[in-house]
């Protein structure tokens, strides 16, 4: 009989060997590649500084340390980089993006045309993760005389967006039909600091759907200096440091209509999230999540990111998943109404 030792060795052997084998397979791949990392707005706003944050530091926690670029790749609310994901970008593990969060739920609940556009299954798609919870708000430039929320009921304000499938139209027409706001998009710019150099301007009235911490972090000013007013804020959980500030869930009272509200803001856990094309092979997607989940772990990466004024919260590859099957299982009646709702754009 095999002695107890070369059994317990032979044993060892075929439980780590298809392990390491993979590892090598991996490190072997990316050895002198390039990954491409496409954002699906303009630089310079939230998006961006996440893409280019992650990029600076993933290569470390990747088997083969590739080199990692970043790239643009805006349209339609970001849509134009979810199909590029899904139907043209290589399928090997050396691209993927981060788009907005409801891009994921346009085939579900946007709009017929953002249905008609979608040419991808999310469910079926390889999510790293997320690295930020979101709570998006409302904002007046401090001269139009816009305060309140019911300054918003009275009187129509214009504010900037990318087009229709943009959180900030979703999050507008949430407002609109179930608080009764009268908020007016106005489309064509490339993402957050083209909205907020055009309200500076005068040119908009305020910007809908920008993220607390972006604005924090992007124009510190704009608290400090009062130079805007903060009139909604529309999280899925009132955000502690904005008390006073009304939360758009805690204002609607009818069931249905708060259910449908939630599915809409369900992308709100995953508000910076980063996701691969389909059928990469299931190795390389293991080490992208595992590079992911330590890269937002790394000491030198949230320093980096607490540099930037941005704030880290992390968002498992796993937890998109089963977030998106809840989402896409929910009863009929909630997933009509959340369409209608969407859908009156």
């Amino acid at each position: 009989m095999m002695p107890k030792w070369l059994r317990c060795a032979a044993i060892a052997f075929v439980l780590l060997w298809p392990q390491g084998t993979r590892a090598d397979a991996v490190a072997d791949f990316y050895q002198g590649r390039t990954i491409t990392v496409f954002v699906g707005f303009g630089p310079g706003g939230g998006y961006d500084a996440y893409a280019q944050l992650l990029a600076s530091h993933i290569r470390r926690h990747l088997a083969g340390s590739p080199t990692v670029i970043v790239k643009h790749m805006p349209g339609a609310g970001s849509l134009v980089l979810m199909n590029h994901l899904a139907n043209v970008a290589p399928r090997d593990g050396t691209a993927f993006g981060i788009p907005a969060a409801n891009a994921a739920f346009s085939p579900l609940i946007g709009s017929p045309q953002e249905r008609a556009s979608a040419k991808f299954d999310a469910t079926k798609l390889h999510w790293l993760g997320s690295l930020e919870k979101f709570t998006p708000i409302g904002i007046a430039w401090h001269t139009t005389g816009f305060k309140t929320l019911q300054d918003v009921r009275t009187r129509e304000l214009k504010f900037g967006s990318s087009g229709p499938a943009s959180g900030s139209e979703i999050y507008a027409q949430l407002l609109n039909e179930m608080l009764g706001a009268k908020l007016k998009p106005v489309r064509g710019y490339r993402g957050s600091s083209d909205i907020t150099l055009a309200m500076e301007r005068g040119e908009l009235d305020g910007f809908v759907g920008w993220c607390w911490t972006c604005m924090k972090a992007d124009k510190p000013q704009y608290l400090s200096d009062r130079l805007v007013n903060v009139f909604v804020q529309i999280g899925l959980d009132p955000e502690p440091e904005m008390k006073g500030i009304p939360s758009l869930l805690e204002l609607i009272d009818n069931p249905q209509d708060h259910g449908a509200a939630r599915l809409i803001l369900a992308n709100l856990a995953m508000a910076r999230p980063f996701v691969a094309p389909p059928d990469v092979p299931i190795e390389r997607i293991e080490a992208l999540r595992g590079a992911f989940n330590a890269t937002a772990a790394d000491p030198a990466f949230l320093v980096a990111a607490k540099r930037a004024g941005r704030a880290i919260s992390l968002f498992k590859g796993g937890e998109i998943d089963t977030l998106l099957k809840e989402s896409y299982s929910l009863p009929e009646a909630i997933i009509r109404r959340a369409v209608e709702v969407s859908s009156a754009r």
